[in-house]
């Protein structure tokens, strides 16, 4: 049975996106960049080696934007490069919100994806690990680390 992670590359590939645009990161190479992003931009209390529920417990000063459409994602572009390459977390939120699946791309592309997905939880992260937006399944827009001027500049 296909997963979320399946499922995602499906509709990328079904939107015409190639690979180099947008795919997932392999299993190997995914656990040392989730592990730096987690140092870099979350305040660890215990020993859980579970990625989920980052928003709750992220390090520093943070800037957030309520989207009461569910359309938060359409401000990504404003945000980010259109030729930077970032980090993209999506969370398995309605089948195990345990389950964080790691993905590679430009802006453009993930927008793409994230427009044919309904109310989960993802985060968008800098490859040099200078910032982080995270979308809530509450519809809330977060942004860290130097993208906090970047969104008090869209407030």
């Amino acid at each position: 049975m296909p997963g979320f992670k399946d499922d995602i590359l499906k509709v990328a590939r079904g939107l015409g996106i190639p690979t180099g645009q947008f795919d997932a990161v392999s299993i190997h190479a995914w656990p040392p960049i989730m592990k730096r992003i987690e140092a870099s931009f979350i305040m660890k209390t215990d020993s859980n080696t579970r990625f989920n529920w980052w928003w709750e417990s992220f390090k520093g000063k943070r800037v957030s934007i309520f989207f009461e459409n569910g359309r938060a994602f359409e401000q990504l572009s404003q945000l980010i490069e259109a030729d930077e390459v970032v980090w993209f977390i999506g969370c398995d939120t309605a089948r195990d919100p345990s389950k964080y699946w790691l993905f590679q791309g430009a802006v453009k592309a993930i927008q793409q994806v994230i427009g044919e997905f309904y109310a989960f939880e993802y985060y968008v992260v800098s490859k040099k690990y200078d910032w982080l937006l995270s979308v809530t399944d509450h519809d809330e827009l977060i942004g860290l680390g130097s993208m906090t001027a970047r969104m008090e500049r869209l407030n």
